[in-house]
């Protein structure tokens, strides 16, 4: 993080002070930012592929099952679409069927 600080002009490289304190500041907040939303992410899809067939499992046995989404990441997935070019986006396939339980 620090020689990214430096590169950018961001902090001196001599001394380690701040160039530009509110650019120190914004820097390290978005990579906190980005490092929360990755752990976030990671640990949801860990918890994925056993949460899919228990919920198959309870509704087999006639219960009912709730998910709560904390996130749905579309702010993230608008971020990711806007940096594809129009060859990149007509390449991509997804999925959009629901999966039915009722």
């Amino acid at each position: 993080m620090r020689e990214a600080l430096e590169a950018t002009r961001i902090v001196d490289s001599e001394t380690g002070g701040a160039l530009n304190s509110g650019a120190k500041s914004a820097a390290l907040s978005i990579f906190e930012g980005t490092k929360q939303r990755f752990f976030a992410q990671l640990l949801l899809s860990m918890k994925l592929p056993r949460l899919l067939p228990a919920i198959d499992t309870a509704i087999a046995e006639g219960q009912v099952v709730v998910v709560q989404l904390v996130s749905t990441a579309e702010a993230m997935l608008d971020r990711r679409l806007a940096d594809l070019s129009n060859e990149e986006r007509e390449a991509l396939e997804i999925d959009l069927s629901p999966r039915e339980y009722v």
